[in-house]
């Protein structure tokens, strides 16, 4: 009969406890360290020891403290319940979300830096746009190519003159030329449209006309007027 009301007389006694010092005599009647228990339920030491020292300003914010309780409660195989209606009799805290809880009251909220919350929020908008704008750069690049009629760009000779000797050293560059031509004979130049060619004047007057063709088949025309005189 004694043993029966001094139980009883135990269990109030716990019931008069706080939550914090409840979960700790709880737990230390079990045997169990803070160190193991943060272990095996992956609850941070710190938060633990907060909790059973009844530490509350500490604690996380209600909407992940109810989670802590419950799973403390149930690794010491209490009523969650009653362990979390002791929280609220003891800190007389709402386990739920409120004002103090959001940003930018939440104590628990990371401050991000400036830099932070620049390369989080602008960067990815940032490469998007690059993104788009390389396509769109590529798609008129190679819309040029049709669109626009060939280039030929002459280095030498890089006007009409005149000249006493026979060979003349053609070097030019052709743009957007699918096709070059030199007096009506095909010339072949280099995938950057870079051509060098010699040709052999006729004494007078030479003209010599360039003529480049783009895909569709337009071309473009340049005529240099080149005199080859003849000293005895």
């Amino acid at each position: 009969m004694n043993n029966k009301y001094s139980s009883q007389e135990q269990e109030t006694k716990k019931e008069s406890l706080l939550c914090g010092a409840f979960l700790k005599k709880v737990r230390q009647e079990k045997g169990w360290t803070l160190e193991k228990i943060s272990e095996e339920t992956k609850i941070l030491l710190s938060v633990l020891k907060d909790l059973e020292n009844d530490e509350y300003e500490n604690l996380p914010p209600p909407v992940y403290l109810k989670g802590v309780i419950e799973k403390y409660a149930a690794f010491l195989k209490l009523d969650k319940g009653k362990v979390l209606g002791l929280y609220q009799k003891s800190n007389g805290r709402n386990l739920s979300s409120g004002k103090y809880d959001l940003p930018p009251k939440n104590r628990f909220l990371v401050c991000q830096s400036k830099f932070v919350s620049f390369f989080k929020n602008v960067c990815p908008k940032m490469l998007k746009y690059f993104f788009f704008g390389f396509i769109l750069f590529y798609f008129i690049y190679e819309a040029s190519f049709f669109i626009l009629p060939a280039k030929i760009i002459l280095y030498s000779p890089e006007r009409d003159f005149t000249t006493n000797e026979a060979e003349l050293t053609i070097f030019g560059r052709v743009i957007r030329g699918k096709t070059l031509f030199i007096k009506n004979q095909e010339i072949s130049f280099e995938e950057n449209g870079i051509f060098n060619e010699k040709i052999i004047l006729a004494p007078g007057f030479n003209n010599i006309e360039f003529k480049a063709i783009n895909i569709l088949g337009h071309p473009t025309v340049l005529i240099r007027q080149i005199i080859y005189t003849i000293t005895e």
